[in-house]
């Protein structure tokens, strides 16, 4: 049960136990019992790890611990010093409270190989309650072991390079003619919610085949309200985000739900191919022993898809752009590489996969982006065992965070660390392991992150090929995220000037 509920709950029987009741050393006794009943609840979730080292920390007040300064800084515009203040104080492992969960945090390259090496030895994934009620249990992001695998091969047949190639075509054309319809012909334009409209019709293409505007508006406003509720205090109430979140969730798995019905009878009639989107894929899916996924695994993984496609890929698109009007040299070397691209091609040939695979400084830009402004903030893992690390030992059932803000803005791994300088990743130039983490590492790499990167840079191309230069209304626009990932806070408007 989620902390806040449970605090919920006590208030909503206390409330009721007072309006039954009428005298007042009732009331006094009543208050004290409920007073007590929570401090010894707090005892006894504190008892587990009284006889062991814990980490240095503060696990602050009982269930709420530090989940507003956490959410605070997820909204900030210098997230990293959520950590870096408790670094100072404590050092590099510390726990603390975070949406009622104990909660120890590693920081630094060593933390994180420690971390994301153990998947199901001494770590198990762990989504905050509030999160799995949105993406779903039934998500590659819920599931470990053997279900995990299966589920990562599930999807795989739709994200590995080999598919992928099939889908550049189609992906260049819906960029080509979102350019053309939103972009061009514009003096001015606001970045953000154009790329946003963007990234998520690619997915409701690409996943499902829809390609009706009207539809796709409809699934595009359920989906921002389910992210908007993911990382946010998870009250049930009427009126929350996370309510409309949860509301949102059921009217998108109504809709993909009848998608699917529709689907499996194309399927059987042969008017729809086993491999031509996510939808024909996790339908037809099998594992080893021929079992296919049920409903259920693929309304969840298709909730997990949209959401792990929006906004870590939004982020790094807008983000690039405003990074790259401050360094002109920067962006002058990108728009030579595209065109260089261009010039080799014969008049009317598309953009192809080989292509993207050439773009080796556009991709060192989107790199040093990521690595500047991370688009995940980290993520849990769940102790399945007492784990005794750098001296202290973190109690069976605790919560363990990561997160890539601990290293990729650290001089002590990244030569100038504030600068933007997207040579740091030229090939060759050495990265220390576990430093850079955009998109995860170990058994719970992002499945889909080569998708992104297709994404990013086919839009790159085709909007340096399109226009000759960009000049932001406001080129000190703040960055923060609600709650995350950072994002420009005013959508970045920038004026236009269309290529000859």
């Amino acid at each position: 049960m989620d902390s806040f509920n449970f605090l919920r709950g006590i208030g909503a029987d206390f409330g009721g136990f007072i309006q039954f009741q009428s005298s007042p050393a009732v009331l006094s006794l009543s208050l004290i019992t409920t007073i007590l009943g929570v401090l010894l609840l707090w005892f006894f979730l504190h008892k587990n790890g009284s006889s062991v080292t814990l980490p240095p920390g503060n696990l602050g007040f009982p269930f709420i611990g530090e989940t507003i300064p956490f959410l605070r800084a997820l909204r900030s515009e210098t997230p990293q010093t959520f950590f870096d203040e408790r670094v100072k104080k404590f050092g590099v492992v510390f726990k603390t409270r975070i949406v009622g969960h104990p909660t120890v945090v590693l920081c630094g390259p060593e933390g994180n190989r420690f971390l994301l090496s153990n998947e199901d030895k001494l770590v198990q994934a762990s989504l905050p309650n509030s999160s799995q009620k949105l993406i779903g249990k039934y998500s590659i992001l819920s599931k470990r072991g053997e279900e995990h695998r299966i589920l990562r091969a599930a999807l795989a047949r739709f994200l590995r390079p080999q598919a992928l190639q099939g889908y550049v075509a189609k992906m260049s054309s819906e960029i080509q003619h979102h350019i053309k319809q939103k972009w061009k012909g514009n003096d001015e334009v606001k970045v953000l919610p154009l790329i946003r409209t963007l990234i998520f019709n690619i997915a409701s293409s690409l996943f499902f085949g829809i390609n009706d505007e009207h539809q796709q508006e409809q699934l595009h406003h359920f989906l921002e309200a389910i992210v908007l509720g993911s990382l946010s205090v998870p009250l049930d109430f009427p009126g929350t985000r996370f309510r409309k979140a949860l509301d949102a969730r059921s009217k998108l798995d109504e809709i993909l739900s009848s998608l699917m019905e529709s689907r499996r009878r194309d399927l059987r009639l042969g008017t729809a191919s086993e491999n031509q989107d996510l939808l024909s894929v996790l339908l037809t899916f099998k594992d080893e022993r021929g079992n296919p996924l049920t409903d259920k695994e693929i309304l969840d993984n298709f909730s997990f898809m949209l959401h792990a496609s929006y906004d870590t890929t939004v982020s790094p698109t807008v983000l690039m752009l405003k990074l790259l009007f401050s360094s002109p040299d920067y962006y002058e070397k990108l728009v030579q590489e595209q065109l260089g691209i261009v010039g080799n091609k014969k008049e009317g040939e598309e953009i192809s996969w080989n292509d993207l695979k050439a773009m080796k400084y556009t991709w060192q830009v989107v790199q040093e982006t990521m690595r500047m402004l991370p688009p995940v903030f980290g993520s849990y893992r769940k102790a399945i065992t007492d784990i005794h690390y750098d001296g202290y030992t973190i109690p069976k059932g605790w919560n363990i965070f990561w997160s890539p803000y601990t290293t990729h803005g650290k001089e002590e791994y990244f030569n100038e660390a504030e600068k933007f300088m997207p040579s740091r990743f030229e090939e060759g130039k050495y990265v220390a392991p576990y430093t850079f983490l955009p998109f995860g590492a170990g058994l719970r790499v992002c499945p889909g992150w080569e998708f992104a990167k297709t994404e990013i840079l086919l839009f790159v191309h085709h909007f340096v090929t399109t226009f000759s230069s960009y000049i932001p209304i406001d080129p000190k626009e703040k960055i923060s995220g609600d709650p995350f990932p950072p994002l420009p806070t005013n959508g970045f408007s920038v004026k236009l000037f269309t290529r000859s």
